[in-house]
């Protein structure tokens, strides 16, 4: 069971401020870190992801569709991506950032102590570009998890 988490999403490759959080207090004394997806599409993708590997198993992590559309760009599986910057980081990246944005869960559960069973995905379970706001009709978070 997990104590201590902190939980980013959406770094979008942009080290200053994953810099910056990564010093906040509550983030720098987690036990872990969720990283929730959207890692490395931005200005700063390789210095982003080596950042966050030199931390080792202290960060877990999970896919989003930007992970997602930069190893489909690099692997030839699509011809552009909507993100302007996304196309020039995905030629930044190395094979070995392939393996592991390849390797990443799309959604994943965890227990955290004082809250039982989490579950961290990008956007929702069964898709990572799905929009559901906090203020979404109840009808509507029902439909996003059911099954």
């Amino acid at each position: 069971m997990l104590n201590r988490v902190a939980v980013l999403s959406d770094i979008h490759g942009v080290l200053p401020a994953l810099e910056a959080v990564l010093a906040e207090p509550d983030v720098f004394t987690a036990d872990h870190i969720v990283l929730t997806g959207d890692i490395a599409a931005g200005p700063q993708p390789t210095q982003v992801l080596d950042l966050l590997t030199s931390l080792g198993d202290r960060v877990i992590w999970i896919s989003g569709n930007a992970d997602r559309e930069l190893l489909e760009y690099r692997r030839g599986q699509r011809g552009t991506i909507p993100d302007p910057i996304a196309p020039w980081a995905a030629e930044q990246l190395r094979e070995d950032h392939l393996d592991l944005l390849s390797s990443l869960p799309r959604s994943l559960s965890l227990s955290v102590n004082g809250l039982g069973k989490v579950l961290f995905c990008h956007a929702t379970p069964r898709d990572d570009e799905e929009v559901v706001l906090v203020d979404s009709r109840l009808d509507r978070w029902e439909e996003v998890f059911n099954g």
